[in-house]
């Protein structure tokens, strides 16, 4: 029972993202908590990939937040992923979406 929900979940995941997804900065009531099932994640494919964490994205669709699980990705050169992350508006809840971010190289000023 456990494996066919799991299968059907991962079904309709995999359909949703396949539907148009847009990143709006929707504000919602209420946060939503990331799906409490742990699915296995595959192998690293090699040292120029880096793991994404699951994060939310805007399925205008169905207009709802969808949870799209963590996934490895080629690393960009002199950039690191910033993580998104959930901001408190006077109405609600905002997404911030992840971001790859230029490395900003540290100076050093001697007198």
């Amino acid at each position: 029972m456990k494996r066919t929900l799991l299968t059907l979940a991962i079904v309709i995941v995999a359909f949703l993202l396949n539907q148009e997804t847009a990143s709006a900065q929707v504000t919602v009531a209420q946060k939503p908590t990331p799906p409490e099932y742990k699915l296995s994640i595959a192998e690293k494919p090699g040292t120029d990939y880096q793991q994404i964490p699951g994060h939310w994205i805007w399925h205008r669709p169905s207009k709802m937040y969808v949870w799209v699980g963590p996934r490895w990705v080629e690393k960009k050169e002199n950039k690191k992923w910033r993580p998104g992350h959930w901001q408190k508006q006077s109405k609600g809840w905002k997404w911030n979406p992840g971001k790859w971010e230029k490395i900003k190289k540290k100076r050093y000023f001697f007198k």
